[in-house]
């Protein structure tokens, strides 16, 4: 019984290790990839950077392709994470939660700006890929399947208004996603700016007040 509960401890160490090596080798890819393309990036400097070996890094990850699939889980896990504390601090107003969720969405993005960049243009390319398809596919509906659940919740409420929830749930993620895949554009406008524009849209502000028929008529 000893034994049993020894191996059960070593292996929590193991995933704890294990997960704490691939958070390293994410960090270390976010600054590898503010410098330089993914192409660009070699393992060996990615190693360099998270500070292992580089033939150890090949215990976390098959490959250096791998830093996609990374890019994705370790975002988004770092959203899931903050998703109760809104949903505590909203008590159940879903257009209030959405809003909160999608300040959450864009902090995330912008810490992490460069290397979702990276994420963006590669993506794709991975989920046509077997050996990746079902993992990316795991993690972004994890992602997108948050976001769902609050529309949907709010539509049953009478709360939030839509016909299709995955081109709802598209068209939030893309508003978000615009302020990493807009650098270019968006050099002039800081993040507070671009956040009170695409909030003001989803809330209903974008567009001034209709003006009455009986007033355009008299004109």
């Amino acid at each position: 019984m000893a034994r049993v509960a020894e191996v059960i401890r070593a292996q929590a160490q193991d995933e704890t290790l294990i997960k704490s090596r691939r958070r390293q080798i994410f960090l270390a890819a976010c600054r590898v990839l503010a410098r330089k393309s993914f192409h660009e990036a070699s393992v060996k400097e990615l190693a360099l950077e998270a500070g292992v070996a580089a033939g150890s890094i090949y215990l976390y990850l098959d490959s250096k392709d791998e830093i996609i699939p990374l890019i994705v889980e370790s975002m988004v896990a770092e959203l899931v994470e903050l998703l109760p504390a809104i949903r505590a601090r909203t008590v159940g107003d879903p257009r209030r939660e959405l809003i909160e969720v999608m300040r959450a969405i864009l902090d995330v993005i912008d810490k992490y700006r460069e290397a979702f960049n990276v994420l963006h243009h590669e993506a794709r390319y991975l989920q046509r890929r077997p050996q990746y398809r079902n993992a990316m596919k795991k993690i972004a509906g994890d992602y997108l399947g948050a976001v769902a659940e609050i529309i949907e919740r709010g539509k049953q409420m009478g709360e939030i208004r839509f016909e299709d929830s995955h081109s709802a749930v598209h068209a939030i993620h893309m508003l978000c996603a615009g302020w990493a895949t807009g650098t270019n554009y968006l050099k002039n406008t800081d993040k507070e700016t671009y956040w009170r524009e695409i909030a003001a849209i989803v809330e209903g502000r974008f567009f001034a007040p209709a003006k009455s028929l009986g007033a355009s008529a008299g004109r």
